[in-house]
């Protein structure tokens, strides 16, 4: 409910759509929409239930390359990118455009732009998802990277679905829903398991530029159990 930073943050349109839905996350972080305590109603804010099952933490491997786990993760998760990205706009103010570096521009299924991308899914069906069409303003070589945000979209009724992804370093993956929900601190029986889930895909395409820029899409994955 504080914070200049990562407020401001959560409006740049980078295509992470944060502004959405706080608990999507984005370069400003991840939150929760809860009534703390003293508080007269509930605010976007951290915290959680006492199990972990809908937290505003994120668990993310670090530069130690090991696994942390904290509230900071889901601001410091994106820190490269948006350092870059501070340092390509202090060049946009001294330098023609020919001589300054530019976001990508991330196409997914053919869908230009920075909105998600929604797309409906049936457990144990695969689903391609082809980012080959997107392209750099300035002509550098792109890489691509897609990952599950396992945290996001908390709060919203919904199970957390699990979902594999393929060759996630690829212009293309294939993604497979294998659950509607997965299973958090407290066992839920199969039979209590929500009949629809979400899953959050997130697609980083960076170009070798002078800072490297980094764009990207949100792929918000609806999926239903098998009928």
């Amino acid at each position: 409910m504080e914070g200049d930073t990562p407020s401001f943050l959560g409006l740049i349109d980078n295509g992470l759509a944060s502004w959405w839905n706080p608990g999507w996350g984005g370069w400003g972080g991840r939150y929760v929409f809860r009534q703390p305590y003293g508080e007269t109603h509930a605010i976007w804010t951290q915290g959680g239930d006492l199990f972990s099952r809908v937290t505003s933490q994120d668990t993310v491997i670090g530069a130690d390359g090991k696994s942390h786990t904290s509230d900071q993760a889901t601001i410091w998760r994106w820190r490269e990118a948006f350092q870059h990205d501070f340092a390509a706009r202090m060049d946009w103010t001294i330098k023609p455009f020919a001589e300054a570096n530019h976001n990508p521009i991330a196409v997914v299924n053919g869908q230009s732009g920075t909105a998600p991308v929604f797309v409906e899914a049936v457990v144990g069906q695969p689903v391609i998802l082809d980012a080959s069409q997107s392209h750099d303003p300035d002509g550098q070589a792109l890489r691509y990277s897609w990952f599950h945000y396992a945290e996001a979209g908390s709060g919203d009724g919904r199970g957390f679905a699990a979902v594999n992804i393929v060759d996630p370093e690829s212009s293309k993956v294939t993604i497979t829903a294998t659950a509607t929900s997965r299973p958090m601190w407290i066992q839920t029986a199969a039979a209590q398991r929500p009949a629809q889930g979400v899953a959050h895909i997130i697609l980083s395409v960076t170009d070798n530029g002078l800072p490297s820029l980094t764009s990207y899409r949100r792929i918000v994955v609806e999926v239903r159990a098998v009928q």
